[in-house]
C-alpha cells in the first residue's frame, strides 16, 4: 500500500507539470511544446523512483522551469555541488541535453568530510551520502544523459577554487555550513548576471542565514546579500510543509520537505531603509 505522501506526488503530476511549466518567460527557442514538458515531467518523475534522492521530482521541475528561462545565447554551465547517488544528477543531465549545455559535478564520492569546529556538527556525520562514482556514473548512464556531465571528484575546499566556468544555473546540496561557504565563495563570481543558485538545506534556517548575511557578503564578495525564496519551507511545487524542521519522525505524512529554495545573481535581500533617511 502506498503511503500517503507517495500517492500525493502520483495523483499530483500533472497539475504539478502545468502549473511549474505554463510559464510565459521560457524561451521560445527551446521548442518547449506541452508534450515534450510532460515526457520530461514524467521521465523526471520516474527517474526518482529508480534512484534515491532528497529532492522530489518537482524540485527538478522547479529548476527546469528557471534554466529554460536563460536564452541559449547565454554563454554557462549547469553545476552540481554534493550528487549524493546521482538521482538528481540524472534528470539534470537530461535537462542540460535539453537546452544544449554541460553540466559539472563537484562531490568527494566518499560522502560528506569531517566536520569543523563552526559546522556545529556530530563527528559521526562524517562519510554520510556517500556515492561511489562509479554507482552514480552508472545511473546516470542507465536513466540520464551521462555524456553531459563532467565529475570532478575531491573536497570543495580543492576542487571549487579551480572553477573557471560561467554558470547559469547551480544546485548546492552540501549539509555542512563549512562546505557552503566553500561553495558560495568560490562559484558565485561566475554566476551570470540572472544566474540562478538553488539550495536543499532551505529547512535550516541557521543555513538560510546566510544568503541574508551582510557581513559574509560584504568581506568575501564585495556586495549585497541576495536574500532567498523559500526560506524555511520550501518555494511552491505543489508540496506541503510547513516548518520548522523538528527531524523526519515529526513530520506529518503528507509533509515532505523535499522542495528547494533559490535565489539569482541579481536579487537582493539586504535591508536598507532608515528612519528619516532621504
Amino acid at each position: 500500500m502506498l503511503r500517503i505522501g507517495e500517492w500525493y506526488e502520483r495523483v499530483s503530476f500533472p497539475f504539478a507539470v502545468f502549473l511549474l511549466f505554463a510559464n510565459p518567460q521560457i524561451r521560445p527557442k527551446y521548442k518547449m511544446t506541452w508534450r515534450k514538458k510532460f515526457e520530461l515531467g514524467w521521465r523526471f518523475y520516474r527517474n526518482t523512483r529508480h534512484i534515491r534522492t532528497g529532492l522530489s521530482y518537482k524540485a527538478h521541475l522547479a529548476m527546469a522551469a528557471k534554466l529554460l528561462e536563460i536564452p541559449p545565447a547565454v554563454e554557462g554551465v549547469v553545476v552540481e555541488c554534493g550528487c549524493w547517488l546521482g538521482g538528481t544528477t540524472t534528470n539534470l543531465s537530461l535537462l542540460c541535453e535539453l537546452v544544449g549545455r554541460d553540466l559539472i559535478v563537484y562531490d568527494s564520492f566518499e560522502g560528506l568530510p569531517a566536520p569543523v569546529a563552526g559546522d556545529n556538527m556530530k563527528p559521526g556525520v562524517k562519510g554520510s551520502f556517500r556515492g561511489d562514482l562509479a554507482v552514480v556514473r552508472d545511473n546516470v548512464a542507465r536513466y540520464g544523459a551521462v555524456d553531459r556531465c563532467d565529475f570532478r571528484k575531491g573536497w570543495f575546499k580543492d576542487t571549487l577554487p579551480n572553477h573557471t566556468e560561467p554558470i547559469v544555473l547551480c544546485l548546492i546540496d552540501v549539509d555542512l555550513k563549512s562546505s557552503m561557504h566553500d561553495c558560495i565563495v568560490n562559484l558565485w563570481p561566475y554566476l551570470t548576471d540572472e544566474g540562478y543558485v538553488f539550495f536543499d538545506e532551505y529547512v535550516h534556517l541557521h543555513n538560510c542565514a546566510l544568503f541574508f548575511s551582510e557581513r559574509f557578503w560584504r568581506d568575501y564578495l564585495d556586495t549585497t546579500p541576495p536574500g532567498l525564496m523559500g526560506t524555511g519551507t520550501g518555494v511552491g511545487v505543489g508540496q506541503y510543509f510547513l516548518g520548522p524542521w523538528r527531524g523526519k519522525g515529526a513530520v506529518p505524512p503528507i509533509q515532505r520537505p523535499t522542495s528547494v529554495a533559490f535565489t539569482r545573481k541579481d536579487y537582493t535581500g539586504s535591508w536598507d531603509y532608515t528612519p528619516g533617511s532621504s
